[in-house]
């Protein structure tokens, strides 16, 4: 069985599809001949993409030129303000309170040498016959002011420094408990010397004698005195000195080393920086010539001190040596000058290991001849910066 449709059907679905254009002049009733046919409504056309292109070419060509003028306007502004830096606050001034730096210790504050000349006592404690300063007593103290008078009224650019030199490890002829032949004066007569110089303005001078003691023992028992107070100052007496246990005070004569004095010039520079007194004062008595030179120079019936020349120097301490021989006979000034120029000059000029001189006066023994003046004592080269007396 054939299912194709008739002819006529067939003829109008190709005439259906057909599009027949229309215009304003044309008349529909001339169609009216033929048989009428009825058209399809037709879809609305589409927008050709070709119309678009154009539209989306001016839209971004007008966002670019925003963007680009944005650019140009904003950019600038916006670095512009970067650039223009914040105001700065100046702080109010708040006031503080500067601390006060704390001033460095001068040693030389108050340091007696090289400006004041020292005018001493010396003596054992209640011992007369040793020396003026055997008491601490008013009488004692206008006999010294009454010496030391004089030596200011010579030499007025030096004032004079009162002192006491106070022997405290004093020499015996016995071994004692310790088998050193000395002993030590007891705190109390040290302490009542202490008061006596405070209250008067005396300097006060520890004077070590040893004996057969171990040397820094005897050192350090009085170096407290020295840190205490910084009117104490120390003096040795190498005359009663055996640190090799090789005699007795009295009976032999002492020859003692650099070596053994050294020491104690160490321990005595460090005291001032510290404990914030004044620089001290070593007086180290000679009695007899040095060694220096010297065939044997450690025989004590040549020498007192064996190498003189190795003395240690250091600014630190005044170190003194002080002419200590007694005179009492014919020619005694004579001869105790002259130790002076060997003892102190030519070894001053030929060691340079210390600076100052002294000298002791006897006025009983040296008496009984005549006693150098206070003149003739600072006629010597170079003048005596410490000055002490016995009897």
């Amino acid at each position: 069985m054939d299912y194709s449709p008739p002819p006529e059907d067939s003829s109008m679905l190709g005439t259906q599809f057909r599009n027949i254009p229309l215009t304003l002049s044309q008349d529909i009733t001339s169609l009216d001949t033929q048989p009428q046919r009825i058209p399809l409504p037709q879809k609305p056309r589409r927008v050709s993409r070709n119309t678009r292109r154009p539209l989306a070419i001016v839209l971004l060509l007008s966002i670019s030129l925003l963007i680009i003028v944005s650019a140009t306007i904003i950019v600038p502004v916006l670095k512009t303000r970067s650039v223009v830096p914040n105001p700065t606050l100046t702080p109010r001034a708040v006031a503080t309170s500067t601390p006060t730096p704390t001033p460095i210790f001068d040693p030389d504050q108050g340091a007696v040498l090289p400006t004041h000349r020292v005018v001493a006592f010396y003596a054992v404690p209640f011992a007369e016959p040793t020396g003026p300063g055997y008491e601490p007593t008013d009488t004692m103290l206008a006999a010294l002011r009454q010496q030391g008078a004089a030596y200011e009224q010579l030499d007025p650019k030096h004032p004079v420094q009162l002192g006491i030199d106070l022997v405290v490890s004093v020499p015996d002829g016995f071994p004692g408990p310790q088998n050193s032949y000395s002993h030590h004066v007891d705190a109390g007569t040290i302490q009542s010397y202490i008061d006596f110089c405070s209250k008067n303005d005396l300097l006060l001078f520890l004077d070590l004698n040893f004996g057969l003691s171990p040397i820094m023992d005897e050192v350090k028992f009085f170096l407290p005195y020295l840190e205490k107070y910084a009117f104490v100052h120390m003096a040795i007496d190498p005359e009663w000195m055996f640190p090799r246990r090789n005699g007795i005070p009295g009976v032999n004569l002492s020859n003692v080393r650099a070596s053994d004095l050294n020491p104690i010039i160490e321990a005595i520079a460090e005291i001032p920086m510290q404990f914030h007194v004044p620089r001290k004062i070593l007086i180290i008595h000679q009695y007899r010539p040095d060694g220096d030179g010297l065939k044997d120079p450690s025989d004590p019936g040549q020498a007192e001190i064996a190498d003189k020349r190795n003395l240690l120097f250091d600014p630190r301490v005044d170190v003194v040596i002080h002419v200590d021989s007694v005179g009492g006979y014919p020619g005694d000034i004579q001869d105790k000058k002259l130790q002076y120029s060997e003892w102190v000059q030519q070894d001053m000029e030929k060691y340079s290991n210390f600076l100052y001189g002294g000298f002791k006066l006897f006025y009983q023994h040296e008496a009984k001849i005549r006693l150098m003046t206070p003149k003739e004592v600072l006629s010597l080269d170079p003048p005596p910066m410490v000055v002490t007396y016995g009897n």
